[in-house]
């Protein structure tokens, strides 16, 4: 099969991610040939963000771990990251040739099975095949059980924080179904993530520590719990939970941005850099570190680096979001001038498909506050341009035509 991408359509054969690593591909290659299992080569610097809805009906993703271009580390942690419920414990195999002790950590957090490590040598190889062709084999778990956790692990890692109380509920009553005779942490770690969403902070925290207790390599104990010290505005505690995680595994990208980010929560720029920078190290695609850095350097002044920075990212709309709410807070505290100021900074540094209805819409309402009533119903009619049905411009601009008050009407942050 070809090594390349197609251009169109969807994938449901299996997809080989890995950069032509002459032996390694010659393996797979001739093994899912020789199974007669359609399949597609990619390189592992496919861009994954962008290609996933026709990358993700793949029936499975061979990942090489080690692969020049792109660990596969990285890659997992992006597929994770657009699609949390993507069972990457049995729809990816990964191939290592030489896995470390951070590796087998770093495997256990992202939740990765089928591990096959290669040995290029004459004796190891058929053994190698036979496993390959076992994890091909090998069908979707069928455990009803086991299937039942699967999809309450995604319910609760998905909910939002102001998840209504019906739904609390039917997630509790599903955990009750799922009590096995002894406790688990898997067990206490689900608890404790519900009591968390009830506000019920104490009992939160008594369940991780329970689920610690029981078995303290459970890492999703760990993430829940610094996903709850962050939520509750607690950026220390979670920058030490990250710290005590990045001994053991120093190579997870996504760790490293949220690290980076609780330094700059904590006014530490000098060590949220080098998080960030670190980051780009380990995988120079990822958008988070972009993200980060950018906004670091924005706060510098430094503007053409920004935009490069931006340029490069795939999540460049987040940065957009974050300088929107920038400007917000000053015009709401009736400082115009540098509010403009800083959308005009912040207009030079987006990519353009990032310059959204909302940052046009903002500036003409600053404009209208601070009296440029003129002014802002350009900026207005530009952002109905963007966007035809935006009600509140649609509102505004009607307001300001109208000569009414215009000072009810409230910034945008959608």
């Amino acid at each position: 099969m070809s090594g390349t991408p197609v251009s169109a359509g969807f994938f449901n054969e299996i997809l080989a991610i890995m950069d032509d690593q002459t032996w390694i591909w010659n393996l797979v290659s001739t093994q899912l040939s020789t199974l007669e299992l359609e399949h597609v080569r990619l390189p592992s610097t496919v861009p994954i963000r962008q290609s996933w809805d026709r990358l993700k009906g793949a029936s499975r993703l061979i990942i090489h771990w080690e692969s020049p271009g792109r660990s596969g580390g990285a890659i997992v942690e992006e597929i994770l990251d657009v699609q949390p419920s993507f069972d990457v414990g049995d729809r990816i195999i990964v191939l290592t040739t030489n896995p470390t002790h951070e590796d087998v950590v770093y495997f256990s957090e992202l939740g990765l099975r089928r591990i096959l490590r290669l040995r290029n040598r004459d004796r190891d190889l058929p053994d190698c095949t036979r496993e390959l062709n076992h994890h091909l084999a090998d069908e979707s778990a069928t455990d009803t059980n086991e299937q039942a956790w699967r999809r309450l692990l995604y319910a609760l890692d998905t909910l939002e924080s102001d998840a209504p109380n019906e739904s609390l509920t039917k997630i509790e009553e599903r955990l009750r179904l799922l009590k096995p005779a002894e406790y688990t942490a898997r067990y206490l770690d689900a608890e404790a993530r519900v009591a968390m969403l009830q506000g019920r902070d104490a009992a939160a925290l008594a369940g991780w520590s329970k689920a610690l207790d029981k078995n303290p390599n459970y890492y999703r104990a760990y993430h829940n719990l610094i996903r709850f010290h962050r939520s509750r505005g607690r950026p220390a505690e979670a920058l030490a939970l990250m710290q005590k995680m990045h001994e053991l595994n120093r190579s997870s990208v996504s760790r490293l941005v949220g690290m980076g980010e609780v330094h700059v929560q904590l006014g530490d720029d000098s060590k949220a850099e080098t998080c960030f920078r670190s980051a780009l190290e380990r995988d120079s695609y990822c958008s988070g570190a972009l993200n980060g850095l950018a906004e670091l350097r924005f706060k510098q002044g430094d503007l053409d680096e920004t935009r490069r920075l931006l340029a490069r990212s795939q999540l460049a709309y987040k940065t957009a979001a974050n300088l929107n709410r920038y400007g917000i807070d000053m015009v709401k505290k009736g400082r115009y001038e540098a509010a403009l100021d800083h959308y005009t900074r912040a207009q030079y540094v987006l990519p353009q498909q990032d310059k959204g209805p909302l940052l046009f819409y903002n500036i003409g309402l600053c404009y209208s506050r601070w009296g440029r009533l003129d002014i802002a119903r350009q900026f207005l009619k530009i952002a109905l341009i963007k966007e035809p049905s935006y009600r509140k411009a649609q509102k505004l601009l009607l307001m300001l035509d109208s000569k009414t008050g215009a000072f009810e009407i409230d910034a945008d942050t959608a």
